[in-house]
Formats: structure tokens, C-alpha cells, sequence
């Protein structure tokens, strides 16, 4: 089954929301978590690997449905693919990094390093949503140009 690309856009889109209230859940939690809460520390650290295990279904899922459209919507398409795969093997590299991390060990550090991630997080779905989710890029009424009309 071929979705069409707006509908692709619109469950991306719910996706990010979703990671989004994952992030604020747990940055309102960090705070409490750097004085060394015991309590606040095994809530946040429990949410923060759901959240790393979500948001590694999500780039998959990106990349299953997202990838192939982009490659070929227009000519900045490989460009995008390019970027996407880039950003998703350093997003990789740091889930796996920060899923090995405890809280425990140094919960003020462990905090630092959350938000820093859940930053980046924010600030690479604004780009996409900018550069490959809008609906001026991904459209369902794709006006093909032809080399012949240059």
C-alpha cells in the first residue's frame, strides 16, 4: 500500500509531537533528578530509555516510508536522503552512547546530557519539518520538470 505524501507528513508529524511530550515529561523531571532525587532519577532514566527506544522506532520508520519519497521529489531529493542518513547514523551512534549511561553514577551530568540530546532532538525535527516535511516539499501533486524545458 502507496500512502500518499501528505498523509506520510501528517504521521510524521504526530510522531515528533509525540517525542516532544516525551522530552518535556522528562525535562520536568531533570531538575530534581541533578540534586540527586533517587526517586525522580529511576522515573526520568526509565522514561528516557522508553523515549531512546521510541524515538529509534521513529527514525526506522522514517526511513522505510520518509527515505523513498524524498529521493525522488525533486532535485534537491539526494540531498536530503544524504542529510537524513547522516543525521540518523550520529543519532544512532548517540542513543546507543546515552541508553548505556546511568543516572546513578552522576545524576547532575546524566541530566546535563539529556537536555543537550532533547535539544538537539528539538531543534533536528524543526529543521526536517522545515526542509523535508513541509507541505511545499512533500506534496501530493508532484509537478515533475522535464530537462527538456530548461
Amino acid at each position: 500500500m502507496t500512502l500518499d505524501n501528505s498523509k506520510i507528513r501528517r504521521i510524521i508529524l504526530v510522531e515528533h509531537e509525540g517525542l516532544r511530550i516525551g522530552l518535556r515529561a522528562i525535562d520536568g523531571l531533570l531538575d530534581t533528578v541533578a540534586k540527586g532525587d533517587v526517586a525522580a532519577m529511576k522515573d526520568a532514566h526509565q522514561q528516557f530509555q522508553n523515549l531512546l527506544q521510541s524515538f529509534i522506532r521513529h527514525i526506522e520508520h522514517e526511513e522505510r516510508v520518509l527515505r523513498p519519497v524524498l529521493a525522488t521529489i525533486d532535485a534537491w531529493g539526494p540531498a536530503r536522503v544524504a542529510s537524513m542518513d547522516e543525521e540518523h547514523a550520529e543519532q544512532r551512534a548517540e542513543v546507543k552512547r546515552l541508553a548505556a549511561v546511568e543516572a546513578v553514577n552522576d545524576p547532575a551530568k546524566w541530566a546535563k546530557e539529556v537536555r543537550a540530546f532533547s535539544h538537539a532532538l528539538l531543534i533536528d525535527m524543526a529543521d526536517e519539518e522545515k526542509t523535508c516535511l513541509s507541505p511545499d516539499v512533500l506534496r501530493d501533486d508532484i509537478i515533475a520538470v522535464s530537462p527538456d524545458s530548461e
